[in-house]
C-alpha cells in the first residue's frame, strides 16, 4: 500500500480502489490497520482519509472533496442543490452541515462522522448546460422559492454572476424554468 504512504494529506482512499489486489475483506483489514496505526482515518463506510495535522491538531476534510472524490469513483455528475447550492451562491449565509447534491448517478446518503452527503438522482437536463452558473443557480433560487425572494438574496444572484464569468450563460439560460429566467434576465440587464 505505497500509494497511502506516497498521498498527500487529505487524499480520499476507496476500498475499491484496491479490488485488483485481493479480495475485498483482505483489503478491509489492511486499511483497518492503517486506521489503526493511525495512517488513515474511516471516514466513512469503505471511505479512508489520510489525515491532515496542522500546529492546532487534525484539519478536517472538506465534504466537498469527499462528494468530488465519490462522483469520480462512481463516474457521474453532481451538481449541488437546495441549501448547498443556495449557501455557494451567497443567497444563505448558513453554512449547511450536510451536502447536498443532485446526480446522474444512484440516489443515496453517505454519512461522514456526525454529518451527511446526500445524492439525489436527477434527470439529465439538470446536466445539459455547458457552464455551471445557471445549474447552480436554479439550484438555488428553487431552494428559497420565488416568493421567498428578497433584495438580499436577488443581490447576491447579481454578485455571483458578474463574479463567476460564465461564457454560456446566455446559451444555458434557456434550460432554467420560466420563472428563473425572468429573474436572471432581469439581474443581468
Amino acid at each position: 500500500m505505497r500509494s497511502i504512504d506516497e498521498s498527500q494529506p487529505h487524499s480520499i482512499f476507496f476500498i475499491s480502489d484496491y479490488a485488483d489486489l485481493g479480495a475485498a475483506e483482505t483489503i478491509r483489514k489492511i486499511l483497518h490497520e492503517a486506521t489503526i496505526s493511525g495512517v488513515l482515518e474511516k471516514a466513512g463506510h469503505g471511505i479512508y482519509i489520510k489525515p491532515k495535522i496542522s500546529r492546532f491538531g487534525k484539519v478536517p476534510v472538506p465534504l466537498e472533496k469527499i462528494a468530488r472524490e465519490i462522483a469520480d469513483r462512481d463516474k457521474c455528475e453532481i451538481l449541488p442543490n437546495g441549501s448547498t447550492a443556495a449557501n455557494l451562491i451567497g443567497m444563505s449565509t448558513q453554512m449547511p452541515m450536510n451536502l447536498s447534491y443532485i446526480t446522474t448517478g444512484s440516489t443515496r446518503t453517505i454519512k461522514i462522522g456526525d454529518r451527511k452527503i446526500s445524492f439525489r438522482h436527477a434527470s439529465p437536463k439538470n446536466f445539459a448546460a455547458k457552464g455551471r452558473v445557471i445549474p447552480l443557480l436554479i439550484q438555488g433560487i428553487k431552494e428559497i422559492g420565488e416568493e421567498s425572494m428578497s433584495g438580499v438574496e436577488y443581490e447576491a444572484i447579481r454578485l455571483f454572476i458578474d463574479k463567476q464569468q460564465d461564457p454560456y450563460l446566455q446559451e444555458d439560460l434557456p434550460l432554467a424554468p420560466a420563472w428563473i429566467q425572468r429573474i436572471i434576465k432581469k439581474l443581468m440587464q
